[in-house]
Order: structure tokens, then sequence, then C-alpha cells
């Protein structure tokens, strides 16, 4: 009886947790969908391309002037005493903040030619500096809070912060109309850089620790390699599209990233799911729960192979929407990339194993060994299948991504992971490798056959959750 009231207590806190990273998430996205057509209407291309090209090179900078020690938090939990999390945090955050002082000694030397190299301005390259840092502040201080499951507070301020940074953008956008770009850039930064460094504050006022060795050395051993893991992912992100501009035309590179960003919204899914998740493992690993683990983790993939199916089904209808008639091509590559997110989601469980046992050695080395495959792949057939070669190859590099990944945590677990039962993924995976391909073959499937299946999977999906109190 008592396991059983645990069960739905956890149950029932795991689902609140999930809830709220889901809101966040699509708070977000839905901010940005809604206000992308308002920019690209108020700023000409010339002016987005340039707003975008500062993005993509912010995204780069926060991967190293962070040196991610945040992957460091969810791990501190085990190691140290709740009394001593406020003091790790400051400690290790030190870590960041003299690496961005390093990176901003070196943009005000070397200002002229970082300006010519990354093609902005001279004094966007030091708001950059200063934006990617504070950019990772926020970062650090969500994961603190989604590891201390207090998701409320962490979805709180990323919704605040990025609907002032819309407003003030639009504000400057208007005011400033010489140079909508660059003001787009500082209204969009400004409230990050005060947040962020407002966040840096309280983090040294209540941890009241500048610098802990013992501290440090833990956070920089586990995490110096996730540096390497971010730069695959953004291998993964970035390299089909950027090849496919090199290796095919504008219009093609465009068909495609409209089928990739709709499909994106599965990756907006796992991540919350995840993220609500991985503090309810690591809590459940530490008590040696390996029959609660596997209720919970069953209920999860079963939950997220429904919403596949369900994602795949209606897709069609929304890329419709989204697209006119020109964009039409991008329909096809759409199941290939339903099938490289499911691959990605079912690759979070040997990860957070691995996560759990600090071998973030082998999780940099085997993402970017992935990553460079997809390389390789997309270089031999983007030049003869366009954008099926590219969803081909990205595909790919997913499932060898996954197959790494679970060899690793098998061999290096052995009875103690939790998945060794092969049919725990080998189940889902034909189910959706199988729906994929039918739309592949017969991708004219007619809608009302399509909502009808959508609609019953959505009921049996809703009537379980209800019946078991809980979305895991």
């Amino acid at each position: 009886m008592y396991c059983d009231q645990k069960k739905i207590m956890a149950s029932k806190s795991i689902s609140k947790s999930v809830v709220w990273q889901l809101a966040g998430k699509f708070a977000l996205q839905g901010i940005t969908f809604f206000t992308t057509p308002i920019f690209t209407r108020l700023l000409s291309p010339s002016d987005y391309g340039y707003t975008s090209l500062y993005m993509s090179w912010s995204v780069i900078l926060g991967l190293i002037v962070g040196l991610q020690t945040c992957g460091s938090l969810q791990n501190a939990l085990l190691k140290y005493s709740k009394e001593e999390q406020e003091r790790y945090c400051s400690s290790v955050m030190s870590i960041s903040f003299l690496s961005f002082l390093v990176c901003l000694i070196i943009a005000l030397v070397f200002n002229n030619s970082l300006s010519t190299l990354l093609s902005l301005r001279k004094d966007l390259i030091i708001l950059l500096v200063c934006q990617s840092f504070a950019n990772y502040i926020v970062a650090f201080y969500v994961d603190k809070c989604n590891s201390l499951k207090q998701v409320e507070k962490s979805t709180f301020l990323s919704v605040v912060q990025t609907v002032f940074s819309i407003l003030l953008s639009l504000f400057f956008v208007f005011v400033f109309k010489n140079d909508k770009a660059v003001a787009k850039i500082y209204g969009n930064a400004i409230p990050v850089v005060i947040v962020g460094f407002v966040i840096l504050i309280i983090i040294y006022v209540k941890g009241k620790c500048f610098w802990n060795w013992s501290y440090n050395k833990f956070c920089f051993t586990l995490t110096f390699p996730l540096i390497f893991h971010g730069i695959g992912h953004l291998v993964f992100s970035q390299s089909d599209r950027i090849m496919l501009q090199k290796m095919m035309d504008s219009k093609t590179l465009g068909i495609y990233s409209v089928s990739f960003s709709l499909c994106s919204v599965l990756s907006i899914i796992y991540s919350a799911l995840n993220s609500a998740w991985l503090p309810f493992y690591y809590d459940l690993k530490m008590e040696n729960q390996r029959e609660e683990i596997l209720y919970h983790s069953k209920r999860y993939i079963k939950f997220f192979t429904v919403l596949t199916l369900g994602f795949m089904l209606l897709a069609s209808d929304v890329f419709n929407i989204m697209a006119p008639v020109s964009y039409k091509e991008g329909l096809r590559v759409i199941p290939l990339f339903v099938c490289s997110h499911f691959f990605n989601f079912l690759y979070l469980f040997p990860i957070n194993f691995e996560f759990y046992h600090e071998k973030t050695k082998l999780i940099s080395m085997v993402t970017f060994s992935a990553a460079v495959i997809n390389i390789v792949i997309n270089w031999i057939l983007i030049p003869s299948y366009g954008i099926f070669g590219a969803a081909v190859g990205t595909l790919c590099a997913h499932i060898l991504l996954f197959i790494f990944h679970e060899i690793i945590a098998r061999v290096m677990g052995k009875y103690d992971y939790e998945y060794r039962n092969p049919l725990l993924f080998i189940i889902p995976i034909i189910i959706v490798i199988l729906f994929c391909n039918l739309f592949l073959i017969v991708p004219d499937i007619s809608a009302w056959i399509r909502w009808l299946i959508a609609c019953v999977l959505g009921i049996i999906t809703l009537l379980d959750i209800i019946k078991k109190g809980s979305i895991f």
C-alpha cells in the first residue's frame, strides 16, 4: 500500500513538472512564432539576415563562454549536501565568469579583426560577448531551478525575459528607423544582459563563495568535455543547412528549413519532458528504485511514441497551412525528420544514465563522431538527392548516435543499466519506422482517415493519463 501511494505521489510530482516545462516551452515558441511575421515585415531581408547572423554567432559563443559548468548541477546534488548547493553554484559560476572576462579582453584587444571576421559592427562584438554570457547565466539559473524541481521559477523567468526582449526590440525598431537591424539586436540584448547580471549578483550573494578548488575541480573535470558535445549538436543542427546552401541553392534550403522547423516541435516536447524527468530519474537512481524507473520509463516511451504517431498523422495539414504550394517538396522529408527526432528522444535514456555516472568524455566523443559521420553522409548524398539526401544523412546520424550510446551504457553499466531489455526500445522503433514508411510510400492518405486515427489515439492516451493520474 505504501509503495503504491509513493508511486502515485511520484507520478503527480513528475506530471506537475511536465506541465510546467511544456507550458514554458510552448509559451516561448508561441511568442517567437507569432512575432516572426511582424519582424519580417518591419525589417528588410538583408536586415533580418544581419540579425540572424548575430544570433548564430551568439549561439556558437554561448557554447564557449560559459564552459558548460551548468552541466554539473544535477550531479552536484548527488555529491554534495543540500546546504552546500548555493556555495557550489557560486563557486562554479566563477569558472564561467573568468572565461567571460578572457573573452571580453580578447574582444576589446582584437575588436577590428573580429569585426571583419564575423562581419559585425565593432560595438556589436562587445555586445555579443556580454549577451552570450548573460544568456548563459540565465540558462545556468534555469538548470539550477530544474535540478531542484523549482520548474515554476525557471518557466516564469524565461517567459518574462522573452516578452521584454521582444517588446524592447519592437520599440527600438520603430524609434531607430535608419538602422533597424542593429536596433532589433540591442532591443533583444539589453533585457537579457540586465536579467543575466542581476542573477549573477544573486548567485554570489546567496552562495558567498567565489572559489572553491574542490567544487571547481569536480565541475571542470565533468563539464569540459560537454563543450565538444555541444559543438557536436551544433554540427547536427547546422551542417545540413550550410551544406545545402553551398551545394544546392537558397530555394532548396528554404524548403528544407520549413520542414525542419515544423518537425522541431517534437524536439521542444521531448526536451521539456526530459527536463522534467531527469531530476526524478536521479532521485530514483540514488534510492536504487529500479522497478520504479522501469514503470515510469515504459509509460514515458509509450506516451511519446503515441505523440510521434499523432504528429505524423497531422503534419501534412499543418505544413500546408504554414507554407504555400511552392514548398510542397518539403512534405516528402517530414517522415525522415520525425524518425530522426524519435531516435533522438530514445538516445536520452542511455545518455541520462551516462550523465548520472559522470561519463562526459565518452558522451562528447560519441556525439562528435556522429556529427562527423553526418557531414560525410551529407557530402555524399546531397549532390544527388538534395533535401532528401540531407534528411537521410540526419536520420542515419541520429540512429548511430542512439546505437553508440546504447552500447556504451550497456557495456559501462552492466546490470546497473535499467533498459537492458531490448524490446523496450525495439517495439516502439518498429512501430514508428513502419508508420513513417507508410507515409513515404503513400503520402496522400485521406485527411479524414488520418484525423480519425489521430483522434482515436488521442482519446485512448487521454483516458490512460486520467486513469493513472499522470503522464508518466
